[in-house]
């Protein structure tokens, strides 16, 4: 089964250069392409961007190819933004995404955040059934970087937190 062949991990440093051009494919793909510059400079420093910040950068491979991605990176302490959720073009809409999103959210959890926050493209009509079925709330739309975006958030659950 195509699922069984999917292995989800952590990012190591030897994932940036595929991390690099599946963000390329599948930008380009949606007609999504940020400037050259700083709009992509997290994704050549993923370690210190992501992880020691205290989010995570979660890789989907089968067998040595790099099929998706998706990263955390903390807002403030109990809000992590969700960024590059990105998925190999020619193999979308087979749960590659929802497994990213996933093991993300459960990251999240661990990681001790309430909410998550993201946005995508008003283009990205795939990336937004993908949230809506999995629980994210529309709060706005605006623009970013010269796009239409559509802002997203999530409560959490699994927090032991006496408060509520």
């Amino acid at each position: 089964m195509f699922q069984d062949e999917v292995v989800v991990r952590r990012f190591d440093p030897t994932d940036t250069d595929d991390v690099w051009h599946l963000h390329r494919t599948a930008s380009q793909d949606v007609g999504v392409c940020g400037p050259e510059g700083g709009w992509a400079d997290d994704l050549r420093n993923i370690g210190e961007v992501y992880i020691a910040s205290g989010g995570d950068f979660i890789v989907a491979h089968i067998g040595s190819r790099l099929v998706a991605m998706g990263g955390l990176r903390p807002v403030d302490d109990d809000v992590a933004e969700l960024k590059r959720m990105r998925v190999d073009p020619a193999l979308q809409r087979r749960g590659l995404g929802r497994r990213i999103l996933g093991a993300l959210e459960a990251r999240a959890v661990v990681l001790q955040f309430k909410s998550i926050v993201l946005d995508t493209t008003t283009i990205q009509v795939g990336a937004q059934r993908l949230y809506e079925s999995s629980g994210y709330v529309r709060r706005k739309q605006g623009m970013l970087h010269g796009y239409a975006v559509i802002f997203y958030d999530k409560r959490l659950t699994g927090h032991d937190d006496p408060s509520g």
